[in-house]
């Protein structure tokens, strides 16, 4: 179970990452002053959104399998 949990706290920090990078994207087009595409910075940050909200049922559904085990044995 704890590989679960890995994977579902690997996927937030994957998330926070890409949410990161989109957006400094985002802001060092308007530091620069150029006009810039946005659009995939922006679509970026929803998945970043997504994946993070994702990883976080992963590790959900992992401490509530953890809890329903613990609640069989005892």
């Amino acid at each position: 179970m704890n590989s679960v949990m890995g994977i579902g706290v690997t996927g937030i920090h994957t998330g926070l990452s890409m949410l990161e990078q989109n957006g400094n994207q985002i802001a060092k087009a308007n530091i620069d002053g150029e006009s810039s595409d946005l659009s995939k910075p922006a679509v970026g940050l929803m998945e970043s959104k997504h994946q993070v909200e994702a990883s976080a049922k992963v590790v959900e559904a992992g401490s509530e399998t953890i809890g329903t085990l613990l609640d069989i044995k005892v």
